[in-house]
């Protein structure tokens, strides 16, 4: 471990991360045929919400071995964000300490540990719960992602809404323990099954479950790595869309769209040029997609999960400013200054 911790740097750790990511998603590809073995639930008469990646009978092990995985591989991440907060130097390197290494591989065992549950067992934990869950999660970490990252990209067009600094640390301090709630759970709540939908969902909660790995890294903060986090959910949601049927697929793919060129390219020092060429470039695409392809009144579902995610920002931050407010927690100096570096003083890291 300490030839790893002194060694490893973020950027290779990174790189290494993906890799294993992608060569775990094309391991998914080779258990397409294994898997037409196991029988899998109908959609019952009249069910609107149905997930189909279900097995028709499951048994008390297919059901255990995905609730285990998903406990014990929650659990250990936790104590390893309790470690990295509490026990850790809160400064921001480029190369690993024994927390990151430990995190790395906890990650790496559980994703194999799943791919041999789901060849085994097949189940996940969607057997026992409503798809709206794991969706739920994802709209979670995404808008909070809105919310952490407002002081260096701003929220609406490079503008930065003036929240209060006590929030930021708030943030600070337990979105880790939120955000892998949200991946872990998303992770063991899907079989690993070898749709292009459920492969980028897969690769997408791997590069998330990465970036909480490499906690107090400068990688950790690179805006590159945050957007495209951000943006794998698009395609992701597009092709789960296509495979439900109907015209969800203009609603997910155009609104994260959106919330690119409202709020994610501006991580970005892009020219005036640039900006404005992407603008008329979107809404040239929204003529003519509800010029000729949709009705025109239909163009209000573009708008429809930026609403929700941006809402989502301010009725958080309503909550815990009420919060804070009753319990004495603003103007309240932070306990942890003396070892920590607030995020707005950190460097811009954008890989070269």
């Amino acid at each position: 471990m300490n030839i790893i911790h002194t060694q490893a740097t973020d950027k290779q750790s990174t790189n290494w991360g993906i890799i294993f990511s992608v060569i775990a998603c094309l391991a998914i590809l080779l258990l397409g045929t294994w898997q037409l073995q196991f029988e899998l639930a109908e959609r019952p008469e009249g069910a609107t919400f149905f997930y189909q990646w279900q097995l028709a009978n499951p048994t008390f092990l297919s059901q255990a071995s995905a609730w285990l995985g998903f406990g014990f591989h929650q659990l250990l991440i936790w104590l390893t964000i309790w470690w990295a907060i509490e026990k850790s130097p809160r400064t921001y390197t480029s190369t690993l300490r024994p927390v990151n290494v430990v995190s790395l591989i906890i990650n790496a065992v559980f994703i194999l540990l799943h791919y041999i549950q789901t060849a085994v067992f097949y189940d996940g934990i969607a057997q026992d719960l409503p798809s709206w869950t794991a969706q739920g999660t994802v709209i979670m970490m995404l808008f909070m992602i809105l919310a952490m990252e407002n002081r260096r990209r701003g929220l609406f067009f490079g503008k930065k809404v003036p929240f209060r600094q006590e929030f930021y640390r708030w943030i600070r301090d337990y979105h880790g323990y939120a955000f892998s709630f949200a991946v872990i759970f998303t992770f063991w709540f899907h079989p690993m099954i070898p749709t292009w939908g459920h492969l980028l969902g897969f690769l997408h909660v791997m590069f998330v479950m990465l970036q909480g790995s490499l906690m107090f890294t400068k990688m950790h903060l690179n805006k590159t790595w945050i957007v495209l986090n951000e943006l794998i959910v698009l395609p992701h949601a597009a092709l789960i869309a296509i495979n439900q049927g109907g015209n969800l697929v203009y609603m997910f793919a155009l609104g994260f769209l959106v919330m690119f060129v409202v709020t994610q390219m501006h991580a970005f020092k892009l020219s005036r040029a640039v900006k404005w060429g992407v603008y008329i470039s979107f809404l040239a695409l929204i003529v003519i997609v509800y010029g000729f392809y949709r009705r025109p009144f239909e163009a209000n579902e573009v708008i429809r999960i930026p609403a929700i995610e941006y809402l989502l920002v301010f009725v958080t931050y309503g909550v815990w400013w009420a919060y804070a407010k009753v319990t004495g927690g603003l103007n309240r100096p932070d306990h942890r200054s003396k070892r920590a570096i607030p995020q707005e003083a950190q460097p811009d890291f954008i890989s070269s």
